[in-house]
């Protein structure tokens, strides 16, 4: 993926409302792949964390199928430190070479950013699993 096009999804504030994780996904499978994605709950989102977590485990098969070799554009499902169910989500891009994850989150004092997926576990994510869009 060209780095350039990724910039402007770069910096998004956070927004429980508007602008969570779920939110900037929905936002670029429709925007960089032209795909409609929903995802479980309703808004205002989010539910309780556990809630969307909780949701997203329950209908991750008929989203989306679980893929060993991930390309871009793939959702990335992921822990968060400390809670028991995978309910954060983001998604997988190969920018120069390396793996990274674009995604937001309300502990993200400067917005959506790109993490390197071998630098997630510094950041308190272990990520679940890689899936590809149905």
């Amino acid at each position: 993926m060209d780095a350039q096009l990724l910039e402007q999804y770069l910096g998004i504030p956070y927004s429980p409302r508007t602008s969570d994780c779920a939110d900037l996904v929905i936002r670029v499978q429709k925007e960089l792949f032209g795909r409609e994605v929903t995802f479980p709950g309703k808004r205002p989102r989010p539910l309780k964390g556990e809630q969307q977590a909780e949701l997203l485990e329950r209908y991750k098969s008929g989203l989306a199928f679980r893929v060993d070799s991930p390309q871009d554009g793939d959702c990335v499902l992921m822990y968060e430190v400390g809670k028991p169910v995978a309910g954060h989500v983001g998604v997988y891009f190969f920018v120069s070479y390396t793996p990274y994850l674009l995604h937001n989150a309300e502990w993200m004092p400067n917005g959506s950013c790109l993490h390197k997926i071998q630098e997630l576990s510094g950041i308190g994510l272990t990520v679940e699993g890689y899936y590809r869009w149905k």
